[in-house]
């Protein structure tokens, strides 16, 4: 189904709306970024926010779900990329698959921590990353390169130092792909099957 002009200028108004947001609260925080801050770096004007959005609630929950419906799929490519190969380059690539995703959306990465508790109900991110990391572990396991017994641990381990890394690197700057290979490298060394 082909959209209208209307249809169009109105998702590229949203779209500008929401990637104002974006920026200003993570460059202010929060409660720092004003509506009428939002629409003029959206280019529109305080009346034509309250259009697309009906408060200040509205536009949060509009920016969660739009940048959730970007960073999902990436999240699942990330969890699915590798599924061939053996359990340790799979986990590096998925080290590095995720925290690539995560660099090229690092503001909302930014908004989402500092403001968990604002978060829309309905995100199953948490659960998609854990969930992933439980899957290439398992498989890990099934191959024998990690103890079952150390292997539950694992994938809270996993998803914890990530959010650490991340919260680090955001705070203090730094690329986060960089971490890839030294996380994996930390984490399996406590991990890795004693040889026979």
């Amino acid at each position: 189904m082909r959209r209208t002009v209307r249809e169009t200028m109105r998702e590229t108004v949203r779209s500008a709306i929401i990637d104002a947001a974006e920026e200003l609260i993570a460059k202010h925080g929060l409660h720092d970024a004003a509506l009428v801050q939002i629409a003029k770096r959206a280019g529109v004007a305080v009346g034509t926010l309250y259009n697309y959005f009906t408060d200040r609630h509205a536009l949060i929950r509009g920016l969660f779900e739009s940048r959730r419906a970007t960073l999902r799929p990436l999240l699942l490519a990330a969890i699915n990329a590798g599924a061939d190969l053996p359990f340790e380059p799979r986990l590096c690539l998925f080290m590095h698959e995720l925290l690539a995703a995560y660099e090229s959306h690092r503001s909302f990465l930014k908004v989402a921590i500092e403001n968990e508790h604002v978060r829309p109900p309905g995100s199953t991110t948490a659960q998609d990353l854990l969930g992933g990391v439980v899957g290439i572990i398992a498989a890990g396991v099934r191959e024998g390169a990690i103890a079952a017994g150390k292997a539950e641990l694992l994938p809270l381990v996993i998803t914890g130092a990530l959010k650490a890394i991340i919260v680090a690197r955001l705070q203090a700057g730094g690329e986060l792909a960089s971490d890839a290979d030294a996380l994996v490298a930390i984490l399996l060394d406590g991990v890795r099957r004693a040889a026979p």
